[in-house]
């Protein structure tokens, strides 16, 4: 029997009197016999690769999503049921001005810091201080204290939005981050409906203060989700200082690939909102409808809205820049149908859709857009897409009293719609280093 002997080079793997034997699986013995398991990418997969859990974190996003947006659109019924409460009047700033000022305030902030200290650390204390701050919602004793618990609560609530966007185009396989994009924005745009619907339904049935019971409820239940299901994915520069993080935000308005954007990002949910706040009075006085029909109306636009999943795959295949001039082009064109349409109910109708289907293309688009310019900042560019989309729309309700008359202000509404897709269009041909036509 003939025998050998070893020694080990410095690089050559083992020598043995035979010959040289690679030593390339030597990675592998390492990690056996230092008791540690090689990774099995199907059993342990890495947060944001191929084979990353899909179902179970895009389910509690767009959930609580959908819980977190409906807080701005309980408002709307609750403002006289809450006023007359309180000795009479209207109690629409308290509920829905005040919530909405402090939830765009809050992207600004939040977004950098989870850049620098991760999604999940903002994530999961943000929903509990929202559960908490809407129990106290519901206790309020007067106007003035449920006008400032509400800003709390919208403040808290921005712990959410612009952080879970991020975590979701980082956090998902590549080829699922623009339609969980997509299927969020679906839940934001639902949420105005929703939200009315179960705020009128609850308030007639119990009163107005269970409407925030249960809301607090779902949001302890869904900081629970996040803290189970959601893995903090790797970022990129997380050591940075926050100072550097909130300095993004400021920089970003010097580039035209967003200062361009920046514009049409404000005009979006303004134009929506403006819309639809102008959309019921003329319902109700061109046509008689009542409260209800008016919100049956508006819910014909719900099978459009389930357009932005599919949309936010579009702009990930043919160009996120691109696709957003699509659907800010769509959106003009609904407005201009519903100027030709204001005397037909059903040609109303027919004309909200092709509008909302516009908007619910151009929002996901948008939201990948600032993401994807930002590089490193994504959070920080997120959040300035968003601080701007909600300061539009808590402005947007102000544009059916500036501008009388239905045909005119959806026509004004379409001119800047145009105008969006212009800016949109010039910034990809800016020379920044993040700005393409696929961006």
């Amino acid at each position: 029997m003939r025998t050998s002997t070893s020694t080990l080079g410095p690089r050559d793997g083992i020598r043995t009197r035979r010959g040289v034997r690679s030593a390339r699986r030597e990675p592998m013995a390492e990690g056996y016999y230092s008791g540690a398991r090689a990774r099995d990418p199907e059993r342990d997969p890495e947060v944001g690769g191929e084979h990353s859990p899909v179902a179970a974190p895009l389910a509690v996003l767009v959930t609580t999503a959908l819980l977190t947006l409906m807080q701005l659109y309980v408002a709307i019924p609750l403002a006289s049921v809450v006023g007359e409460d309180f000795g009479g009047g209207s109690a629409t700033a308290a509920l829905a001005t005040t919530w909405s000022l402090a939830y765009a305030a809050g992207f600004l902030v939040f977004g950098p810091v989870s850049d620098r200290y991760g999604r999940k650390t903002i994530l999961v204390p943000g929903m509990v201080a929202l559960a908490v701050a809407t129990a106290g919602v519901s206790m309020a004793p007067s106007i003035g204290v449920l006008a400032a618990l509400r800003a709390v609560q919208g403040f808290a609530a921005a712990t959410f939005t612009p952080v879970a966007l991020a975590w979701a185009s980082q956090g998902l396989p590549p080829r699922w981050r623009t339609t969980a994009i997509g299927a969020m924005s679906t839940a934001f745009m639902v949420a105005g409906i929703l939200g009315q619907v179960y705020a009128q339904a609850l308030a007639l049935a119990v009163g107005w203060r269970p409407v925030f019971w249960v809301a607090a409820v779902a949001f302890a239940l869904a900081a629970i989700g996040l803290a189970t299901v959601l893995r903090e994915p790797a970022r990129a520069g997380a050591g940075d200082r926050l100072g550097r993080r909130f300095g993004h935000l400021a920089r970003f308005l010097t580039r035209r690939e967003f200062a361009f954007p920046a514009v049409a990002a404000f005009t979006l949910l303004l134009t929506f909102v403006a819309t639809y706040a102008a959309l019921g009075p003329w319902l109700q006085t061109q046509f008689g409808l009542d409260s209800t029909a008016v919100l049956l109306v508006r819910l014909a636009g719900l099978p459009a809205m389930l357009l932005a999943p599919l949309a936010g795959a579009f702009g990930a295949r043919f160009g996120l820049a691109r696709i957003s001039v699509a659907g800010y082009t769509l959106a003009a064109l609904g407005l201009g149908l519903l100027a030709l349409a204001a005397g037909t109910l059903w040609g109303l109708v027919i004309a909200s859709m092709v509008f909302v289907a516009g908007v619910a293309t151009a929002i996901p688009n948008m939201i990948s857009l600032f993401g994807a310019r930002a590089g490193e900042a994504r959070a920080a560019g997120i959040s300035l897409n968003g601080f701007l989309l909600f300061t539009g729309a808590s402005l947007g309700q102000l544009l059916p009293d500036l501008i009388p008359g239905f045909i005119a202000l959806v026509m004004a509404l379409a001119t800047v719609m145009i105008a969006s897709a212009i800016l949109v269009a010039l910034s990809a041909l800016s020379p920044g280093q993040h700005a393409s036509p696929h961006t």
